[in-house]
């Protein structure tokens, strides 16, 4: 049991890093973005609406949101550096947390 939801887990943290290189690279007008942010319901009618919100957040919601805050602060170049920089202070903390257990 613990290993199917360290998986699941694992794939989020995969997916959130996935979504976040593209948003570096490509920007927040594009296809990819477009698409993801219909996932997402402003005013969740029902439980699938609720559940396809706790998926966007759980997969590709912190991403966006976090680029949409740093482009929003800061600008065009200078936005996507602070979210490179926050994306490389979330893998330290990552890789921080993952090897704890090896530690002791």
């Amino acid at each position: 049991m613990a290993n199917i939801i360290s998986y699941i887990i694992g794939l989020a943290i995969a997916f959130q890093i996935i979504t976040a290189m593209l948003l570096l690279i490509l920007g927040k007008n594009t296809p990819f973005v477009i698409l993801v942010n219909k996932l997402y319901e402003e005013t969740p009618r029902g439980t699938y609406d609720k559940i396809m919100n706790a998926f966007y957040y759980a997969y590709f919601g912190i991403a966006v949101l976090l680029f949409q805050i740093a482009i929003e602060r800061f600008g065009g170049i200078k936005g996507r550096l602070v979210f490179l920089l926050e994306g490389i202070g979330i893998l330290v903390v990552l890789a921080i947390l993952a090897n704890i257990p090896h530690m002791f």
